[in-house]
């Protein structure tokens, strides 16, 4: 998964694109997921069609449609 791929979530059923590259879940992603601590996932930043930018684990993810940029 890279920055420009259409997404879908299983929660939200929305579609949306990733803005930011994968990374390890940190603290402030426990909150947010109810995670237990030393939990790690891969996390991205998705930016939604009702403008907010969600931070979703790519588990969850299903990629609707990936990006061509040569980077």
């Amino acid at each position: 998964m890279k920055v420009g791929d259409l997404v879908t979530d299983d929660f939200y059923e929305d579609a949306g694109l990733v803005v930011s590259a994968p990374r390890m879940s940190g603290s402030r992603d426990h909150m947010f997921f109810g995670m237990m601590e030393g939990d790690v996932y891969e996390v991205v930043d998705v930016l939604c069609t009702d403008g907010t930018v969600r931070p979703l684990l790519t588990n969850e993810l299903r990629l609707l449609n990936e990006s061509r940029n040569i980077s």
